[in-house]
């Protein structure tokens, strides 16, 4: 009858042990898949970047705490001359990333003056704590001053996108 206990005793040890395996791979996963997807910025050293990125990093208005700041984007992320642009922030592990891609794509080629802009938010985490981005995708409608003029969060409906379009598109 021991040897049956010792048996019992092993194999419970072990399903503790692979539980407690798969529970640490679950939670490294999602550890890094938060600091990709942006959620909560990566720790870096400071790094002032190219010209015209964190310096022109400004809220435009009043703030009230809490806000995310819809300011003046970094030149290199500000719509064309003339012209709007929709910034994408994603990040390597967003599904729906690739699906926000082409509705974005469809309706730029549609538009003239209309660019479209990716950004990893991996790549540039200051941007997330900034502009108070809480999930991937999130396409901002920017003007050509960087200023943020519409917000969608996760897959824009075509339809959605083109009404935040239409105070600022030309017509005739």
């Amino acid at each position: 009858m021991s040897g049956w206990v010792l048996v019992a005793a092993a194999a419970a040890l072990a399903v503790v042990l692979v539980v407690g395996l798969v529970l640490a791979i679950v939670r490294l996963r999602r550890s890094r898949a938060t600091a990709a997807g942006g959620l909560t910025p990566v720790p870096s050293a400071p790094d002032p970047g190219p010209e015209g990125t964190r310096r022109d990093l400004r809220p435009v208005g009043p703030q009230r705490p809490g806000d995310a700041v819809t300011g003046v984007l970094p030149r290199d992320l500000a719509g064309p001359p003339g012209g709007l642009a929709l910034l994408q922030l994603s990040s390597q592990f967003c599904a729906d990333c690739r699906a926000s891609r082409a509705v974005l794509t469809d309706v730029a080629g549609e538009h003239p003056g209309l660019t479209v802009r990716e950004v990893d938010v991996a790549m540039r985490p200051e941007l997330v704590r900034l502009l108070g981005i809480r999930r991937t995708p999130t396409t901002l409608v920017v003007d050509p001053a960087g200023v943020e003029l519409a917000r969608h969060v996760g897959v824009p409906r075509r339809a959605d996108l083109l009404g935040s379009l239409a105070p600022w598109r030309r017509t005739g």
